[in-house]
């Protein structure tokens, strides 16, 4: 049978036709490098190319080698489509993913010359984990050895458009010229919201420069994983737009102006569309990254493990492995795709463990449900940051002492991975609760379901003055917080809640929630028209609360808990960690992590409770 079928394939298959490509094995500190020939870039030209093999040792001194083979190496988002888009590899057959084959296409044609080029996709056997481990291992080198690093901005699926494409860079070019010449904010805000007529394109009509720059920014290369390794080590970056370019310092420089000046910069996101959260602010994040490496600091593995966490990866192990390259303290961890993720997160959390001294790591593992087998004290590798947690890097930048001790609780870990042994002071449990706010919910549906919140918890916390149920309910839904990131000021400073909440049976002056809160800070007497600032206070409620309940503990305090906390958790606090945390007992006795938890009256020390060692499963 399988002679008949051999010989029937052979005369399916012409003699001439190129055979499937194959892979030789690398050298220790081998890479492959991508000879992409020129074409014409026409949709019907066929994408051609060889692969050559390049020692990265041999990079500490500039031979004639190395001038020879310099390469840039690509940035890019693989996408969710199969590899469907035929190239010619070494005169062999070779399938990519379709906006691989778009950058290549628009690269063969930008350059009349051959260019060198490392591509992930390409130049490692996706198909050899062995392989694979060494290569991911010394992707920052790669990126760092490379002369250049090419940024194919585009999202899979997107039709690369000409006039899109200048009008990006037209913006680009504006903000450039405008920013160099000193122009104050106001005036350069004035300018992207109404720039000087085109002639492709009328911008009064248009919305000026934000729908290209906000369609720029929403590219799904800002959300992927490993673009911060990519360009934290780089040393020039471009940014590719179909066939137009743009300088990553240009980029860097219009991603800060939008950080620090534009205050409605979601408004404007949400206004023109936008399917994510503008890149803009990982536009600063990445320049931070590679700013802090060019200038010999180095990157605290908690900080990029947490930052990892929110952004997006084909493969979850990815949000551990992809920060690797850029940190020095990631211990014994090393890519190794025969792990599963389950392990790849539980040898994370060790690490953290122990560069913390400590169980600081709890806070930000998210992960009740203990998916795919992960413990509910390791962190769920698999998806984003449901709630954003009181802080997003070390102890340093806390707000509160929930322990009230510098002092490390005790702890161990099972033989087994999944048990971690801990002592914990269990002091209070959920009593009453309100539903969950969604996060990203629209200003007036958020202003709306807090006036509803507002009845419910008052109602809870019936024998109190009105001005503490005020204070109770506001510094709980804020974390205590103000705009500024600092703590909200205390009583004998003159805060005089009930005051200016008042108002609001007046019939004068602010007309919602963000606004009473916002003139119970400031305690002006004037309606609130400052619009950034009220903007300001939306952001913070909306981040604090966002896939967050309220509850009323058995002991009568008011807190902020994780979505998933239910009546009967436990409330505990540990030493050595800033927040208290939400526990849920098992049927076998031991417990599962809910998450952090803000308690009022329990943040800064107040609590005493008897230690017990639990289990966490």
């Amino acid at each position: 049978m399988k002679k008949l079928f051999r010989d029937f394939m052979k005369h399916q298959t012409p003699p001439n036709s190129p055979k499937l490509f194959e892979y030789s094995p690398l050298k220790a500190g081998e890479i492959r490098l991508l000879k992409l020939q020129s074409t014409d870039g026409g949709a019907s030209s066929v994408i051609c190319g060889e692969l050559i093999t390049r020692d990265l040792s041999k990079s500490n001194s500039k031979t004639e080698y190395d001038y020879n083979h310099e390469y840039e190496a690509l940035s890019y988002v693989w996408g969710d489509e199969s590899a469907s888009c035929q190239i010619r590899l070494d005169d062999c057959h070779f399938h990519i993913r379709p906006n691989l084959a778009v950058a290549l296409r628009s690269l063969s044609r930008q350059s009349p010359m051959e260019r060198l080029l490392w591509i992930d996709a390409i130049c490692i056997n996706q198909a050899d984990n062995a392989e694979k481990n060494l290569q991911v291992k010394q992707m920052g080198l790669i990126f760092q050895q490379a002369k250049g690093v090419l940024i194919w901005i585009n999202s899979p699926g997107v039709t690369v458009r000409m006039d899109v494409d200048v009008q990006t860079r037209h913006a680009f070019r504006d903000f450039a010229r405008h920013h160099s010449a000193g122009r104050d904010p106001k005036r350069l805000a004035d300018i992207l919201d109404s720039p000087r007529p085109s002639v492709l394109y009328d911008y009064a009509q248009e919305g000026g420069h934000w729908p290209a720059l906000v369609r720029f920014f929403d590219q799904d290369w800002w959300q992927r994983v490993w673009v911060r390794q990519e360009i934290a080590m780089s040393q020039e970056a471009t940014v590719l737009c179909g066939y137009q370019s743009v300088n990553w310092e240009r980029v860097a420089a219009l991603s800060h102006w939008l950080n620090l000046f534009m205050s409605d910069l979601d408004d404007k996101t949400r206004k023109f569309g936008a399917r994510h959260r503008s890149g803009a602010y990982s536009g600063e994040d990445l320049q931070d990254f590679r700013q802090t490496l060019q200038r010999g600091g180095d990157l605290d593995f908690q900080t990029m493990i947490i930052h990892a966490r929110n952004c997006e990866a084909t493969d979850p192990r990815d949000r551990v492995f992809a920060v690797l390259g850029m940190v020095k303290d990631d211990g014994d961890i090393s890519p190794d795709y025969n792990l599963t993720p389950a392990e790849v997160a539980k040898q994370a959390f060790q690490r953290l463990a122990t560069l913390n001294d400590g169980l600081d790591a709890l806070i930000f593992s998210q992960n009740p449900s203990r998916r795919e087998g992960i413990p509910s004290w390791a962190p769920d590798i698999y998806s984003k940051f449901s709630a954003q947690p009181s802080r997003m890097s070390g102890r340093s930048s806390s707000l509160y002492s929930a322990s009230g001790s510098s002092r490390q609780a005790e702890y161990s870990f099972s033989a087994d991975g999944i048990t971690l042994s801990v002592s914990v002071g269990i002091f209070d449990s959920i009593g009453k609760i309100s539903p969950t706010f969604p996060a990203g919910m629209s200003p007036k549906k958020l202003d709306d379901s807090m006036r509803t919140l507002r009845k419910e918890t008052f109602s809870w916390l019936a024998k109190m003055r009105t001005d503490q149920k005020y204070e109770h309910l506001m510094r709980t839904l804020t974390r205590d917080r103000d705009i500024g990131g600092r703590r909200l000021m205390s009583n004998v400073y003159g805060l005089d809640w009930g005051k200016f909440f008042r108002l609001e049976h007046s019939g004068v002056g602010a007309v919602t929630e963000f606004q009473y809160l916002s003139r119970a800070i400031r305690q002006l007497q004037a309606p609130v028209d400052d619009d950034a600032e009220c903007r300001a206070w939306l952001r913070l409620y909306s981040e604090s609360i966002g896939d967050r309940r309220v509850a009323l503990t058995d002991g009568g305090r008011l807190g902020l808990v994780p979505a998933a906390t239910g009546s009967l958790d436990v409330v505990c606090i540990m030493d050595g960690l800033d927040v208290p945390l939400i526990l849920r007992r098992t049927y076998s006795g031991s417990y599962v992590l809910i998450g952090e938890a803000y308690v009022h009256g329990a943040m800064d020390g107040e609590i005493r409770a008897e230690a017990q060692m639990i289990d966490l499963e």
